[in-house]
């Protein structure tokens, strides 16, 4: 039996019948790419992903033992247990219950809304709500992605170091980095700013847990997410700014330093939030 080359055969079929084998051949050469090709991770996936638009934090929080961050602090300065730094402790619970007993409020030794407001406070009730949007849009390259990143976290140097803060009066070394990373666009689903301001909850060592690329540390580049402490923990981050330099958050403001000077060991991994 003669073989008919593909070219004849094609041209012999009745139109109807030729239109037909034309779409299966497209669709099947279609089909292994379909196959292949990574869907993208979108908001809804518990994966590190982009967006243009950064979910807005969980917030409004009622201080009480399990919180830390900038509204703690805010009530520790109004009633003098700084001491606590900027943890919602026991001589914190006191005075706001003497102060609720004063005004004649509801005594709970909570801060709730209506003490934040007899406490005097210009300042919204929620603004732990404050979310970092991106400073760029896609489609956008890597590396415009960590300037808007840097660049964001350059605006912070000289704001006050608040354990568990995450904006806008001041910050911790994981709550800077979090919010710089928004200002890039990089979403972590599951850490957040609110999660931040928990007492318990470890936002470094989540960040450095989140799914993003891990590099070695001697493959470090601007950027990149550095990060220190004993075997086994993770006590301090920072973002590498190149040259041996980062930007930071330490006791008492955020600051610009050597990636060296903290007495502690620097992890043998980076984390990169964008790029590969």
């Amino acid at each position: 039996m003669s073989r008919v080359p593909w070219p004849v055969f094609a041209a012999r079929l009745a139109p109807p019948a030729r239109a037909a084998l034309v779409m299966a051949l497209a669709l099947l050469l279609t089909l292994p790419f379909a196959l292949v090709v990574p869907q993208p991770v979108h908001a809804g996936s518990s994966d590190p992903y982009l967006s243009d638009d950064v979910p807005r934090a969980r917030g409004c929080i009622v201080l009480g033992r399990a919180w830390a961050g900038v509204k703690v602090s805010l009530v520790q300065q109004r009633l003098g247990t700084t001491h606590e730094l900027e943890r919602y402790g026991s001589d914190t619970q006191r005075a706001v219950s003497a102060f609720q007993a004063r005004r004649a409020l509801r005594v709970t030794g909570k801060v709730n809304r209506p003490t934040w407001k007899a406490l005097g406070f210009t300042r919204s009730f929620c603004m732990d709500r404050f979310t970092v949007q991106p400073a760029v849009s896609a489609p956008v390259s890597a590396n415009e992605r960590i300037e808007a990143m840097v660049s964001w976290a350059r605006e912070q140097v000289g704001r006050r170091y608040i354990w568990g803060g995450a904006g806008p009066v001041g910050y911790d070394c994981s709550g800077l980095a979090l919010q710089a990373m928004y200002a890039g666009g990089r979403v972590l689903p599951t850490v957040t700013t609110y999660q931040h301001q928990r007492r318990d909850f470890g936002t470094a060592s989540a960040i450095f847990d989140s799914g993003m690329r891990r590099v070695p540390l001697d493959q470090r580049r601007r950027g990149d997410l550095i990060f220190y402490g004993p075997t086994g923990s993770i006590t301090h981050m920072a973002i590498y700014l190149g040259h041996g330099r980062v930007l930071e958050a330490v006791r008492p403001q955020v600051r610009r330093s050597s990636m060296w000077g903290h007495g502690v060991p620097v992890k043998p991994r980076v984390v990169r939030p964008f790029g590969r």
